[in-house]
Parts: structure tokens; C-alpha cells; sequence
């Protein structure tokens, strides 16, 4: 028998032909080929990591286009591109592939063939960029866009300024992505005009090149470094804001009634709340109005009021001194070099070190802040971080703010100076270094193998590892252990190594920072070997924290499929384990953040009733983040009865701190921004926006840091849509078509102040049986009266009488009483006047430039391609900037600059006048007098004639 089955598996090894294999799968690429589904031979070759074969497929492709097929080899190029990202698993084959697609690209774009029309190039273009934007080829995306600006002067003069545009309108995607470093990098591989001294404007070098295309290089420029993307939100927010400010109003009345403002945790929230609520609108008129009440916060809540400023007024770099300045701790004078820093108290500085935060977030929430604004911000925080070591409240807000004015730069000096303070072993100025290290170096994937990163960085997170199992500060080794996550950003195979080191370290803390780092590493990947190892620790790890930071860490991985979210925490949302619901309720929220989801939101319904308080406050979380930007008719309105629970939560005495906690905070959640922020991880282009990422990561720590709070900043997005021309001016004729009803997507409605209604004099009921002893009484009266004689018989009488009146008038207002309820399905009915008929609502709107468009409803928004203005790309959706072509430019136009708030509070200036000092002969006054004088005296004339006739 055995030697009979050695037999028959040799017979189906002989079968089993590889040649024979390899002719099959060969003939069915050659139908491929000849069918034109280059589509279904670039799958296969992706699933089988095939290299060779995916080149030949892209090389028959460009081989075999003919004219007219152009825009089916590039509608392939882009499947290929998108195939790449989601089949591909391996980092390493993925760029090989995408190295493959660029370079086809790159020969359609630069074909001399003619055979591509200009839409075809610059789609090819689009997708060219986006291809070298994945593989972090930072100069090849500069030539790209130099190339395109470059055209206006070699094509006609609408197809150069359609390619001009298309090169800005690159640029707005690039810096949307939110990886600074990358837009630094591509920044500087466009050409740059250089001024000769005393040559009156002309350039030293590149004198080919036009004025008009330098302007769009100068425009280019302030895109990605200048912070004009920054300036255009700030203004936005600004102006568009739909802030309530009786809702803060109410919370802080709710707070007073029940004694609540006395509780330090609860007063934080509800500034924080403030902070939220006005996220990035400049708009800080109920702090102004309330300082009493924010005066009440001491030591570390002090410090974080004076941060929340940060969140308010986020992207106002211009003002961002003058505002903090009141608060700011002293410095050396900065004109005098030599002059020496005053030296820092070792105690109090609570407002100095929250103002220095402050600081950091205003400069570092938007990526596309302006670099040189940044690099002041970066150096004044620097200077104060060297000669604070002595107050580790100051030392603390200035490590945060270095850390968010260097977002992503990995700077060696920068990372050498919190190095510094973090080895002072001062537990709270050392978690803050850690930190503000991780936001340095986040995404370089220093210390890994494969890393980029040079060796003094690599040396550097070794250090760290090192001094993470020295130090016996707990809150140290968080720091340090959120930074290894915040490095390993976007490393995915490659973090691999270090990851599993820190997974298996016996110290729960470790293992914590290793959950965040698997998560930001497959950040938007959808892993399943991610998804594997979270959710076996999620349900193994003795740890609490460790099994909460890896629940949460499902909602990073799996962004950009966020359907699959609530399904695979259905099961979690009800373990035994309190800390993991909660992390479920806030990976559900996270996922499904600004949707409006009616089953996710039906998930988190029970939660909110949960035993564990900490629970119910990620419930309230979590529902809030999913109602975000909703209007009042979402969820069959259940998002109104929500908002009542949470104001109703805030002044129950039966509820906890922790409870309240989370209804004070989801009160600010749920209309961040003035109502047109959103939670977003991913950018128009599908790219995970490295610093929505970060901020949401470091947001979540402020379970065991309340500062952190303010970090939500970061992650909030504008959903701001403006269409510009090319002088960056929006044109407000310009509309996007909505196909949706107006309430659909409406802000939700204001409160409104109750009025106080006069109480008025209720009149006592007499009983029946008083009023009978009251007659009885006036009755034995008027008899005594008779007997003793005079007009008491006509008193007796007169009480009958009245008596008779009163029952009669009682009668005849019963039977008034029936006739008016006969009269209402009677003639009564006719009388009334008609009531008005409710109009249908429209089913479609236009929606004015610039607006709040969401995600959601740009599903359902398409351009009017037969107005004067037109998108450059059409087939996009019409979300974030858009640059739009005029098609006749020879006509008036009406258009709106872009300022800052500042310049929009400005008064118009006068018209001319001309000035003339009081007693000046031309001085209005002195002419009113000459006048008045010269009445008196003809008035004096007449009175003597008259004395004369007399």
C-alpha cells in the first residue's frame, strides 16, 4: 500500500507540470493582451509579486496604444496605481511596482509623438505626481510641477494657463497630506527668482522665463512654504464660523447651580470644551467676557487654560505674539545678542509654560503654516527651553511647543536640546521631551534596519531604549514609548523588527507605546496581519491599558475602510473588561467620525447606560465624534435628543466626574470649530495625513495627561471648499450644484434664551360649601338687622338678589362656554383665516463660493460646467481648494480676497479731507461764528430805528 501511494503521488508530481503551468498562465497574459485587459495581467502579476512580469505588462501597453486609445492607457495606469496600494501587502514589492508605473508615466507625459491630447497629458500628470508623492520622490515631484508652470510660455495661451493651474492645484494637493518635511523638500526643487541688487527687477539667472511665469512659481512657493493654505482655513473658519455661544452659556450656568465650578477637573473640561468649540475662529469673545470665571483655575488647570488660547486662535501666526504676550514668561531683549536670559523661578510659572504651548499650537496645528513664521516660533521656544530646566512647568510647555513648531523635521540640534531636559529626570518635563522628540522625528523610522535615517538618529532612539528601562518615572517611559510609535509612522514591514522587541518587553508600558506604534506603522493599510496581532492582544495581555491602546488601534489601521470598524468590535463592546468597551466606543467613534452612521451610533446606545463611568464617557466620546458636522434631521433626529442628554448629564448630581467629564468634552466635540471641523486621518488623495494621525495619537493620552487635550487640534480638518482664480482671488459667482435637500446638510439650529415668564397672582377657589356659610352668615345678619329695625328687610333682600345674579352668570358662562365648542365644527370654523401651506423643500440647492461642503455631501455636489468658472479638474469631487479657469476673461469680475482676521476688522479709510487748525479763516467753526455775529449785528439796526421813530 505504501509503496502504491509513493507511486501515485509521483504520477501526480509528473502531472503536475511546471512548464506545462507556465504555457497556460503565458497564453492567458497573451488574451489579455490581445482582448486589451491589461487590467486583469497587472492583478495577477500583483498577487504573485511577479517584478519582470508586471514591466512587460506597462511595456506592451505603451507599445500597443494607438491613437484614440489614449485615455484607456491612462484610465490602466491609474487601476495600476490603486491596485498597487490595496493588493500589494509587501512595502518592498509595492515600491518596485509603483517605480514601474512612474516610469510609464513619465514616457506618456514626455512623449513627443503627439498622439496624447492635453487632458490625457495632464491626467497622466495627476497621476504621475500622486505615484511619486507614494514613493516620497520629493525632487522628481518638483519637476513635474516646474515642468507644468513651465508650459504657460510654450503652449497657447489657454492651454498654458490650464497647465500653470494644474501645477498650483498640485501643489494645494501636496501640502493637504499633511507630511511637512516632503512639501519642505519639494519646496526647494523649484526654481526661485533671485533680484540682482540695482538692476530694477531683473533676474540674475533663468531670464527666459516670463514674469507672468515667475508669478506662478512665486505662487507655488507661497502654497507649500508661505502658509497660504494655513491663511485660507484661518480665514474661513473666521468668517463662516456658526459658533453658539449660548451653549457655553448653559454649560457654565449648569456648572454654578450645582457648586460644580469649585471641581478643578470639571472647569478644565469646560474650557477645553470653549477651546474646542471655537477651534481655529480667532473667536475668544467668552473668555474675554468670563474672566472671573477662568480666573478660578489653579496650577496645572492654569496652565491649560492658558493653552486652550493655542486652540482658538490655530493658523493666526501673524497675531500669535501680541496675543500671548501678556502671558508669555520674560526673555532676554532680542535685538542685544549678549544679553543675558533672566533666570526662571523653580516654582508657579503654571500660565507661562501654558502660554509657551500655546504658542506651538498655534504654529503647529496646520501643516501648511508658514516655514518661516514656524522657524521664529521654533527658535523663541528654543531659547526658552534651554534656560527653564529650573521650572519643569515652563520646561514642559516650551518641549511641547518645540515639538509642534518642528513637526516632522527631524533636526538633529532640536532633538539634541530635549535630549537635554529629558536626562534632568524630572518626571513631567521629561514626558513632555519624550513627546515633543517623537513629533520631531515622526515617520523618519529612525533606528530601524531599512531606515533613511542617518546613524546619530539611529544612535539616538537606542538611546532612548536604553534609558526607558534606566529611569524609574513611569511617566517617562510613556513619553519615551509614545515616541518608538510616533517614529514608526507609515513604516509598515520595516517598524516590524523594533515593534516585536517592544511587544515583548515585560514592562505593560512598552507594550502600550508598541499597540500605537503597529497602529500608526499600518496606519490606513488595512493589514491583516495587523489587525491579527491587535486583536489577539486585544483579548490576551494582562495589561488593561495595553488591551485598550490596542482596540483603539483597529480605527487607525482600518481608516480608510471604516464600515469594517463596529463590525469587528461588535463581539469587544461587550467583554467583561471595562477598559476595553471603552477603547471600543472610541474606536468606533474615531472610525465613523463626521458620518452620522445610524447603526454605529445604535452600537454605542447601551454603552452609554454602562455600569463603569469611564465607559460612558467614551460612549458620549465616541457618539460625538460620529455626529459631527450632522445636521438636526440626522438619525430620524435622534442627534437633538442627544444633545439634550448631554446637557442634562452636565447638571445631574447622580452622575460622576468622569461621566460629566466626557458630556462636557462631547459638547465641544460635537460642534468643533465653529461647526466646520471634522475628525479626518485621510486627505483628498487618499493619503493618511501624518499630522491628523500624530495629533489623534497624542489626543488619546490625555487619559493620562490632561494637557494633551489641546492636541486635538491637529486632528481636526476644515471642511472648507473655495474655488480660486490664478491670482489666488475667489470668484463669487462661482457655484457647486448640491442634489440633496437643504436640511440634509444644514448647520444645526442656535439655541434660543428662554424668556423669563412673570409669575402671576394665582386667585384662591372658594368651595361651594364657604360660599353657602358666607350666605348663610350675611343672611342671619341682615335678619338681626330687621328685628332691630330700619332698611335691613331691603339688605336681606339684596343678598338674595346677588346670590340669584351669581348663579344665573355662572349658567350663561357654561352655556357661552358649549356654544364656542359648537361653533369649532360649526359656522365658528369658516370665520377662522386659512392656514398657509407648507412648501415643498427643493430637492437641489447651489451652494456659493467659498462654503462648508462635508465629505458626505460632496458625494452628492457636481460642477455647473457651464458657468463662467470651471474647475481645472473636472472629475474630481468639489472638496478643499479648487483652482478654476475663466472662460472669458475679458469680462468684469467680482472677486473676494483671502484675509486674515486682523485685516478683515479693519475699518474702510476715510475719503480725502483737507485738515485746517481751529482759528485757520477755512475752519468750519470760525465760519459758524463770522455768521452768528454778523445776525446779531443786523438784528441790532432795526431795534434802533425803531427807538429813533419813536
Amino acid at each position: 500500500v505504501v509503496s502504491g501511494g509513493t507511486v501515485k503521488e509521483e504520477e501526480e508530481e509528473e502531472e503536475l507540470d511546471m512548464n506545462k503551468l507556465q504555457s497556460v498562465v503565458h497564453l492567458m497574459f497573451e488574451r489579455c493582451y490581445q482582448d486589451g485587459h491589461y487590467g486583469h495581467a497587472l492583478g495577477v502579476a500583483f498577487e504573485s509579486m511577479e517584478k519582470e512580469k508586471v514591466a512587460e505588462i506597462l511595456d506592451r501597453l505603451l507599445t500597443s496604444s494607438t491613437t484614440g486609445s489614449e485615455e484607456k492607457v491612462v484610465s490602466t495606469l491609474k487601476y495600476a496605481l490603486q491596485s498597487a496600494q490595496t493588493l500589494i501587502t509587501s512595502k518592498n514589492f509595492r515600491v518596485e511596482a509603483l517605480t514601474l508605473v512612474a516610469s510609464t508615466l513619465e514616457q506618456l507625459v514626455h512623449s513627443k509623438n503627439g498622439d496624447y491630447s492635453l487632458s490625457n497629458t495632464k491626467e497622466a500628470a495627476c497621476t504621475l505626481v500622486l505615484c511619486r508623492q507614494i514613493l516620497g520622490e520629493a525632487e522628481a515631484v518638483g519637476k513635474m510641477i516646474t515642468l507644468l508652470i513651465d508650459a504657460t510660455a510654450k503652449a497657447t495661451d489657454d492651454e498654458g494657463e490650464d497647465t500653470a493651474l494644474l501645477g498650483l492645484q498640485l501643489c494645494f494637493d501636496i501640502v493637504d497630506s499633511g507630511d511637512e518635511a516632503f512639501v519642505t523638500k519639494v519646496a526647494q526643487c523649484l526654481p526661485k527668482q533671485v533680484v540682482v541688487e540695482g538692476s530694477s527687477g531683473e533676474t540674475d539667472a533663468n531670464d527666459t522665463r516670463s514674469d507672468i511665469t515667475w508669478a506662478y512659481f512665486s505662487n507655488a512657493h507661497r502654497v507649500l512654504t508661505g502658509g497660504f493654505t494655513s491663511e485660507l482655513s484661518l480665514s474661513f473658519l473666521y468668517k463662516n464660523s456658526n459658533f453658539d455661544k449660548l451653549i457655553m452659556t448653559n454649560l457654565k450656568k449648569a456648572l454654578e447651580e450645582r457648586g460644580m465650578s469649585r471641581n478643578s477637573v470639571l472647569h478644565n473640561c469646560a474650557v477645553t470644551a470653549h477651546g474646542y468649540l471655537t477651534a481655529g475662529t480667532t473667536n475668544d469673545s467668552f473668555l474675554r467676557d468670563n474672566l472671573d470665571w477662568m480666573k478660578k483655575a489653579s496650577n496645572w488647570a492654569k496652565f491649560s487654560a492658558t493653552a486652550s488660547m493655542g486652540v482658538i486662535h490655530a493658523s493666526h501666526t501673524t497675531e500669535a505674539m501680541t496675543l500671548l504676550e501678556p502671558y508669555l514668561p520674560p526673555s532676554a531683549p532680542a535685538d542685544d545678542p549678549n544679553a543675558e536670559h533672566p533666570t526662571v523661578s523653580a516654582t508657579g510659572g503654571y500660565a507661562e509654560g501654558g502660554s509657551l504651548y500655546a504658542l506651538g499650537l498655534i504654529h503647529g496645528s496646520h501643516a501648511g503654516s508658514s516655514t518661516e513664521k514656524r522657524l521664529e516660533a521654533s527658535t523663541f521656544l528654543r531659547k526658552h527651553l534651554r534656560n527653564s530646566h529650573a521650572n519643569e512647568v515652563i520646561s514642559h510647555g516650551a518641549a511641547l511647543g518645540v515639538g509642534l513648531t518642528s513637526f516632522g523635521s527631524a533636526d538633529l540640534e532640536v532633538v539634541g536640546e530635549l535630549k537635554e531636559l529629558l536626562y534632568t529626570d524630572s518626571a513631567v518635563a521629561g514626558e513632555a521631551a519624550s513627546y515633543a522628540m517623537g513629533m520631531v522625528l515622526v515617520g523618519s523610522g529612525a533606528g530601524n534596519a531599512s531606515s533613511s535615517a542617518g546613524e546619530e538618529l539611529a544612535e539616538l532612539v537606542a538611546e532612548l531604549r536604553n534609558y526607558s528601562r534606566e529611569t524609574h518615572h513611569e511617566k517617562i517611559i510613556r513619553g519615551i514609548a509614545m515616541c518608538l510609535a510616533l517614529v514608526n509612522y507609515g513604516q509598515e514591514e520595516n517598524a516590524d523588527a523594533t515593534i516585536e522587541e517592544m511587544r515583548g518587553d515585560r514592562d505593560p508600558i512598552i507594550r502600550y507605546g508598541a499597540m500605537y506604534g503597529l497602529a500608526l506603522a499600518y496606519c490606513g493599510t488595512g493589514s491583516n496581519k495587523a489587525i491579527r496581532i491587535l486583536l489577539h492582544t486585544a483579548v490576551s495581555d494582562v495589561s488593561d491599558d495595553v488591551r485598550m491602546a490596542a482596540v483603539i488601534g483597529l480605527a487607525f489601521v482600518l481608516h480608510k475602510t471604516p464600515e469594517r470598524v463596529p463590525d469587528l468590535v461588535r463581539l469587544l463592546l461587550e467583554s467583561f473588561n471595562p477598559h476595553v468597551r471603552y477603547a471600543s466606543c472610541m474606536a468606533v467613534g474615531i472610525a465613523m467620525a463626521g458620518t452620522g452612521d445610524s447603526d454605529s451610533v445604535a452600537l454605542l446606545e447601551p454603552m452609554l447606560t454602562d455600569m463603569t463611568d469611564y465607559v460612558r464617557q467614551g460612549a458620549l466620546l465616541g457618539t460625538a465624534m460620529i455626529y459631527m458636522q450632522q445636521s438636526d434631521t440626522c438619525n430620524n433626529r435622534k442627534i437633538k435628543i442627544f444633545r439634550e442628554k448631554l446637557a442634562n448629564l452636565v447638571g445631574d448630581k447622580h452622575q460622576t466626574t468622569l461621566t460629566k467629564m466626557g458630556a462636557i468634552l462631547s459638547t465641544g466635540l460635537l460642534d468643533a470649530g465653529g461647526r466646520n471641523c471634522v475628525i479626518s486621518l485621510g486627505s483628498r488623495n487618499g493619503f493618511t495625513k501624518m499630522t491628523s494621525a500624530a495629533g489623534l495619537v497624542l489626543w488619546l493620552q490625555h487619559w493620562h495627561w490632561y494637557p494633551l487635550m489641546h492636541m486635538f487640534s491637529l486632528a481636526v480638518t476644515p471642511t472648507c471648499t473655495i474655488g480660486l482664480n490664478k491670482d489666488f482671488k475667489y470668484p463669487k459667482k462661482f457655484e457647486v450644484q448640491c442634489n440633496s435637500k437643504p436640511s440634509v446638510f444644514a448647520y444645526p439650529k442656535k439655541l434660543e434664551e428662554k424668556k423669563e415668564e412673570k409669575k402671576k397672582r394665582v386667585e384662591t377657589v372658594a368651595l361651594s360649601t364657604t360660599a353657602k356659610s358666607k350666605a348663610r352668615l350675611a343672611r342671619k345678619k341682615a335678619k338681626e338687622d330687621a328685628e332691630s329695625g330700619g332698611d335691613s328687610a331691603e339688605s336681606a333682600m339684596d343678598v338674595d338678589k346677588k346670590e340669584e345674579e351669581g348663579e344665573s352668570k355662572k349658567e350663561e358662562g357654561k352655556e357661552e362656554e358649549k356654544a364656542e365648542g359648537m361653533d369649532i365644527d360649526g359656522e365658528g370654523a369658516k370665520e377662522d383665516k386659512p392656514k398657509k401651506k407648507r412648501e415643498p423643500e427643493p430637492t437641489s440647492f447651489r451652494i456659493s463660493n467659498p462654503s462648508r461642503i462635508t465629505k458626505a455631501q460632496a458625494e452628492v455636489c457636481a460642477f455647473d460646467l457651464d458657468q463662467r468658472y470651471r474647475p481645472i479638474r473636472h472629475a474630481e469631487k468639489p472638496y478643499g481648494v479648487i483652482m478654476l479657469t475663466d472662460s472669458t476673461p475679458g469680462e468684469e469680475e467680482d472677486l473676494g480676497a483671502v484675509k486674515t482676521p486682523a485685516a478683515e476688522e479693519e475699518a474702510d479709510p476715510p475719503e480725502p479731507f483737507e485738515w485746517t487748525p481751529p482759528g485757520h479763516p477755512d475752519h468750519p467753526d470760525t465760519k459758524v461764528d463770522e455768521k452768528e455775529s454778523g445776525k446779531g449785528e443786523g438784528d441790532e439796526k432795526p431795534a434802533a430805528d425803531s427807538t429813533a421813530a419813536n
